[in-house]
């Protein structure tokens, strides 16, 4: 990779849908140097998917959460992934160093389902106990 693939990726982070000629224009190459570039970002991995981004909030998911797992001393990454497979309000799922095994990220529509959900994940014979931060704003998105 390159200053000029970097540029690329830059600007479709911004923008994904931004055309082979806008590209062109903002980094000096014609439009099948454009295309050749994202083909082979894509072909080697660089590039995964396009997608869109969300206003959860437009959706009715206002509650955001961090929950931080500790788990069983004997806990596989397998089981915390099955343990969460089902539970389409976590988002992300990160295991972490440090005093807890896992931290997720959780949207739901309301307090109430955000409580229900810590009841199922404190169940579980794979988390001994949660911690978890309700987010209030949200600062910087990248």
């Amino acid at each position: 990779m390159d200053t000029i693939d970097e540029e690329i990726i830059d600007a479709l982070v911004v923008n994904g849908r931004a055309s082979l000629t806008e590209l062109g224009a903002l980094v000096n190459l014609s439009v099948p140097a454009v295309k050749r570039r994202i083909s082979r970002l894509e072909r080697d991995g660089v590039i995964r998917a396009y997608t869109a981004v969300i206003d959860e909030a437009a959706r009715g998911h206002t509650t955001e959460a961090l929950i931080e797992l500790f788990c069983s001393e004997r806990v596989e990454k397998s089981d915390i992934i099955a343990l969460l497979a089902p539970m389409a309000e976590v988002r992300m799922a990160f295991t972490v160093a440090g005093g807890s095994d896992a931290v997720l990220l959780v949207r739901t529509d309301d307090p109430e389902r955000l409580e229900q959900l810590l009841i199922e994940l404190r169940r579980s014979k794979v988390v001994i106990r949660t911690r978890t931060q309700l987010l209030l704003t949200r600062l910087v998105t990248r």
